[in-house]
């Protein structure tokens, strides 16, 4: 087990190294233009967080602007009126579809109705204003958006539209595990498995005021030098705290 004060010294690097990460990191795309997107339009921010579902992150930030470009415009007036067939038949000409392609109609669909319907148009409206608690609930409310997606859905638009949550369970809010985040902690020596629950519980004690706040610095760890094979560990701002668990 990591002695108390190695875990100070990882998270205080671990922060330090987040200070160097622009809050676009956190929504990578496979094509540069289509990063502007969904970092400042909320539509198509909450069209990918929804198909967040085992794709590669690239792939679904791209998504949105995927979108754009067949329609010729990403309004979400206009898809509220497209049925779920004409929806269906656009993720078929995409040139990069989410995972669960044949759930995607009917998630845009609800996410669309609920934008439109309930927001004015403008889906910043699902957070302006609101509790954490009611955004979650909000985004868990369309189909296929577990709690483990609508709870990244939070802290990702705490970092990407500085909005500050005053009600969040911080302490209860954790990361979202995924190759990325599980593969580091468990190099750093914190976790005691490669696994999801062990990662999840690594980061309890690496932060325990507030774990979810360490998943975006390891994502991003892992997706620029701690690479599965031939890692870049001469160049990660971790390598100093590193137990290099390999």
């Amino acid at each position: 087990m990591t002695r108390s004060d190695d875990l100070e010294d990882i998270r205080q690097a671990l922060f330090d190294c987040s200070q160097n990460f622009e809050s676009e990191a956190l929504l990578p795309t496979v094509i540069p233009e289509a990063a502007p997107l969904v970092a400042s339009d909320p539509y198509a921010f909450s069209l990918a967080t929804c198909l967040d579902r085992g794709t590669k992150a690239d792939i679904i930030w791209t998504i949105p602007y995927d979108i754009q470009q067949y329609l010729g415009h990403l309004d979400p007036h206009r898809i509220y009126q497209m049925s779920l067939d004409e929806l269906a038949d656009l993720f078929a000409h995409l040139p990069r579809r989410p995972r669960y392609i044949n759930d995607a109609p009917r998630t845009l669909k609800e996410l669309t109705r609920i934008v439109v319907e309930e927001c004015g148009g403008d889906a910043s409206n699902i957070w302006k204003g609101k509790r954490a608690s009611e955004v979650k609930r909000t985004f868990m409310s369309i189909h296929g958006v577990g709690s483990g997606i609508a709870s990244m859905a939070v802290l990702l638009i705490e970092a990407a539209f500085t909005i500050r949550f005053d009600d969040l369970d911080r302490k209860n809010m954790d990361i979202k595990p995924d190759v990325h985040t599980i593969r580091v902690l468990y190099r750093l020596g914190v976790s005691q498995a490669k696994t999801e629950r062990a990662a999840v519980e690594a980061a309890r004690r690496l932060n325990p005021e507030y774990p979810g706040a360490v998943d975006g610095p390891l994502w991003n760890i892992g997706r620029t030098w701690c690479h599965a094979l031939a890692p870049k560990c001469s160049l990660c701002c971790m390598e100093r705290v590193c137990a290099k668990r390999f």
